[in-house]
């Protein structure tokens, strides 16, 4: 049997669970360690799984070669760098870091360090992307919503890197062109930061996507909708189910028969599953990880440029505000 990959999870909450057990599991690794600044939490998911716990990740360099992220995202980069330095393999949860200059930082060292940086873009790792990359080739027009209801867990951050950066980076993949401009409007609801969101991203390629993301709706949705050339695809990733058109003739000589209908069953995989396995193959063979600190700065990248345009258009909605009972042009404020 090969020498399995020693691993730990620093953040033993939500995420953190999950990863401990996928580690636990999985027979090319021997979860050693569950690191947490709460020590009943690490203690209670490391002797669920087996493992010791440890209230500092510094006090688990010696015993690992991997470790995975999942402490908030304020806190990814001063963890990450640390643990790279010590010529550790990291798995960091999304959004990579907090800010596109420290997300570059960390990425550059884990090069120089020679270790594998994996962001945990989860959605890229699904079998839902990989049916529509193989069902959608040069996407020219994308729409996505990922809305749900309130809840107090990921409000450290905006709704833009809680939810829509899910979006973000799926869409980038599936399009493979460079970002050439964003327009966007949000607000925020029950959080001073933005709690729903809708942006507008231009591609060089030419391609537009549509993406909307709410964590102040009354439902769970999560649908994708992609339209190529003679093609059309309506992704319900929730339920698991793609609908979608192609055109196989001419429709104006052959009629509906020149239109084929197509229903397409995503697999029931467990998407977290194959993110931990990747990382961990990543690691024996020297494979460049899917989703790379590049890619994973590229979308953070987006994410500050839709928070860039939306802070102009509140401010642009500001100067219009009331003023002693009147309204002001922006000039006037």
């Amino acid at each position: 049997m090969a020498k399995q990959i020693r691993t730990a999870v620093v953040g033993a909450g939500y995420f953190g669970r999950f990863h401990a057990n996928h580690y636990s599991k999985n027979p090319d690794a021997k979860l050693v360690a569950v690191v947490d600044a709460d020590e009943a939490r690490g203690r209670q998911v490391a002797e669920e799984f087996g493992a010791e716990a440890f209230t500092d990740h510094r006090q688990v360099l010696d015993q690992v070669d991997a470790v995975s992220i999942a402490v908030p995202t304020p806190l990814h980069f001063d963890v990450a760098r640390e643990l790279i330095e010590a010529g550790k393999h990291v798995l960091i949860e999304k959004p990579i870091t907090d800010t596109v200059e420290r997300a570059q930082i960390i990425t550059k060292l884990a090069e120089e360090r020679g270790a594998v940086l994996q962001v945990g873009h989860i959605e890229r790792y699904s079998a839902a992307y990989r049916v529509i990359s193989e069902n959608i080739g040069r996407p020219l027009y994308l729409e996505s919503y990922r809305i749900a209801p309130w809840k107090k867990r990921g409000v450290e951050v905006d709704v833009i890197l809680d939810l829509m950066i899910h979006d973000i980076d799926m869409i980038i993949g599936l399009v493979g062109a460079p970002v050439a401009r964003v327009d966007a409007v949000g607000t925020g609801v029950m959080s001073h930061k933005a709690d729903i969101a809708n942006a507008r991203i231009s591609f060089e390629s030419g391609c537009v996507a549509n993406v909307t993301a709410s964590r102040v709706s009354y439902k769970t949705e999560r649908r994708l909708r992609a339209f190529a050339h003679n093609k059309y695809l309506n992704c319900d990733l929730g339920e698991r189910k793609i609908f979608g058109y192609s055109l196989r003739g001419n429709p104006m000589t052959q009629g509906l028969s020149a239109i084929v209908t197509e229903k397409i069953d995503i697999p029931q995989e467990d998407s977290l599953g194959n993110e931990v396995a990747s990382f961990l193959d990543c690691i024996k063979t020297g494979k460049k990880p899917f989703v790379d600190g590049y890619a994973g700065s590229e979308a953070l990248r987006v994410a500050a440029m839709i928070n860039e345009s939306i802070d102009e258009q509140l401010k642009k909605v500001q100067g219009w505000a009331t003023q002693d009972g009147a309204e002001v042009s922006p000039a006037e404020v």
